[in-house]
């Protein structure tokens, strides 16, 4: 950890916004959260702490639904989370702030489905079923119609009924087309109320947890992806946090016009650099993949921070990045995370070098933001440069597998 630390300050980096965290490793007991902290101390680096009161996808377990955020027991939950997380950094002057994990709130359908499928009488589940009929103003006839069900009443449904999510919807707000089928807008315009439900309980709750024992750092909320998060549910949060999160740059609910609404600053949270995610998770979801080299990811880090710094909305970057190359993940075009080092330690130099001179770049440029139409030509510049690279990718896999006989 120590040398990660200096590795980084030499890269240029001068704040750990996730702390000593990750996802898949920490929930198994693999980081020892106490050490982290002494020796973030002991390095004397800003960092930020996670109270983990949602998990991402991938950290639920088989059969494991999401929590109900409106009930007892889940306030409970938060209560002694932030007393075991928070209550013992009141007075660190390194911590940044606290977060509440990554990618939550991701599958929209997932948590409305997983909060309508407790017991009739459950809090979540009578919380946003009361939406629902605010939404229908009474009308259950309405209601039917949109959803193909049959209730009586919303007495009824709160009783016997159930609704259920399409995946669509998710598919949606990532930029794919409504379908066609009568009820379909209804459902969407529905399927923002109640996530927006669901998003600021939790956040109402945690912050006015947290400001009992640290009134003084801030307060991140969840990191999410982009698309989770629609101008309608910012405004709704925006009392509870102190900087928006989105996951990284991107058109799709593009964060400008919520920093707007809200008055609040925007933090890049998981901004990917040329990473790499593995090939079915791109082809299913449209995550990151390979660059063409290392020179190339060169040029994305150095549009990056052009981009990011001179814009006034933001006030910082995390960087999806690892520090040592990963292996590959079944074949050699399937690429693994590649580092600013390889495994024994050794940097890529044209790479660091870049990094270096970019994150030095950044702390100048913050102090001299761009007018909107400058932006505007950098995040064309970067758009247009990753698409070139998804297209030299495409072909080169399409080239191997016809060699393989796929």
């Amino acid at each position: 950890m120590r040398d990660g630390i200096r590795k980084m300050r030499e890269l240029g980096f001068n704040s750990v916004w996730s702390g000593p965290y990750s996802l898949e490793r920490i929930r198994f007991g693999n980081i020892d959260a106490d050490l982290a902290d002494d020796v973030y101390r002991e390095a004397e680096i800003p960092y930020a702490v996670q109270v983990p009161l949602i998990e991402h996808q991938v950290e639920l377990k088989p059969g494991e639904k999401h929590p109900d955020v409106f009930g007892p027991e889940y306030r409970q939950y938060v209560s002694e989370e932030v007393v075991k997380r928070v209550a013992p950094h009141h007075d660190n002057p390194w911590i940044l702030g606290y977060y509440y994990g990554y990618g939550s709130f991701m599958r929209e359908d997932l948590w409305i489905n997983e909060t309508l499928s407790y017991e009739p009488g459950g809090p979540g589940r009578d919380r946003l079923l009361d939406v629902l009929e605010q939404l229908y103003r009474g009308d259950v006839g309405k209601l039917n119609t949109v959803y193909g069900t049959r209730s009586a009443s919303f007495s009824d449904l709160r009783k016997n009924g159930s609704l259920t999510y399409p995946r669509w919807i998710s598919a949606v707000k990532a930029g794919a087309p409504v379908p066609g089928r009568s009820g379909s807008e209804d459902m969407l315009q529905d399927a923002e109320a109640l996530p927006g439900e669901i998003v600021e309980q939790l956040h109402k709750v945690a912050h006015a947890e947290i400001r009992k024992h640290d009134p003084n750092h801030m307060v991140m909320g969840s990191y999410f992806k982009h698309t989770t998060y629609t101008n309608g549910i910012w405004n709704r949060i925006a009392p509870y946090i102190d900087a928006l999160g989105p996951q990284d740059l991107s058109d799709v609910n593009p964060i400008k016009p919520s920093v707007e609404a809200t008055g609040l600053p925007a933090m890049l949270s998981d901004q990917e650099s040329g990473n790499v995610c593995p090939l079915a998770l791109q082809g299913r979801t449209g995550a990151p993949g390979a660059v063409p080299d290392h020179e190339d990811r060169r040029v994305l880090y150095d549009l990056l921070a052009g981009r990011i710094a001179r814009d006034p909305d933001f006030i910082g970057v995390s960087f999806c990045a690892v520090l040592y190359d990963q292996s590959h993940w079944r074949r050699a075009h399937d690429r693994g995370q590649p580092g600013f080092f390889n495994i024994d330690g050794e940097p890529n130099p044209s790479l660091v070098g870049t990094v270096r001179n970019a994150n030095r770049r950044i702390l100048d440029s913050v102090r001299e933001p761009l007018d909107e139409p400058s932006i505007a030509e950098l995040h064309r510049s970067y758009n247009e440069t990753k698409a070139a690279y998804r297209r030299i990718m495409q072909q080169r896999l399409a080239l191997l597998k016809k060699g393989a006989g796929e």
